[in-house]
């Protein structure tokens, strides 16, 4: 396989990762609108502060990390453990560097979930793909991943991305 061929494979498989994780996230205007809240803007910015930049992704190298919007909402009471308390979505634009792309790849958007604790502080990261791109530590738990995998196929992570999804 040639270094274009791996290219074009990384990121159409980061395309379709982020595209899956939109596609459920889409809500019409109306009554069933999520419930939103505005995010803390201390509180992204030490999120984004915790974004890995340069480090590799396949033949690829993930160069920077830019905040577009977020936006936050309540984990239901029956589904909160680990002293979880709202979930927070952060829209993000990933921009990779790659010699086998052309120039001017904006790289993809897509959601990146922190679960925040009732006074609003990050517990830790949502899911994998969540956990790939920012270094936050999830809770030392062996329950953790199993809990946050299903918050993160919850209706509550769609909904809320609702919030910030551009389309």
């Amino acid at each position: 396989m040639t270094p274009t061929q791996r290219t074009t494979r990384t990121l159409a498989a980061i395309a379709v990762g982020l595209g899956l994780l939109g596609a459920c996230g889409s809500t019409m205007p109306g009554d069933d609108d999520p419930l939103c809240n505005d995010a803390d803007e201390a509180v992204v910015a030490d999120i984004m502060d915790t974004a890995r930049t340069n480090f590799p992704l396949g033949d690829s190298t993930i160069s920077s990390f830019e905040f577009i919007e977020a936006a936050t909402a309540p984990i239901p009471e029956q589904v909160q453990d680990f002293g979880a308390s709202d979930l927070m979505v952060l829209l993000i634009a990933v921009t990779i560097d790659d010699p086998d792309i052309e120039e001017g790849f904006q790289g993809v958007q897509g959601p990146v979930y922190v679960v925040l604790d009732a006074d609003g502080r990050p517990l830790g990261p949502l899911g994998t793909f969540s956990q790939n791109y920012f270094d936050l530590q999830p809770p030392d738990d062996p329950g953790w991943t199993a809990w946050a995998d299903g918050v993160d196929d919850s209706d509550v992570a769609y909904d809320l991305f609702g919030c910030v999804n551009p389309n």
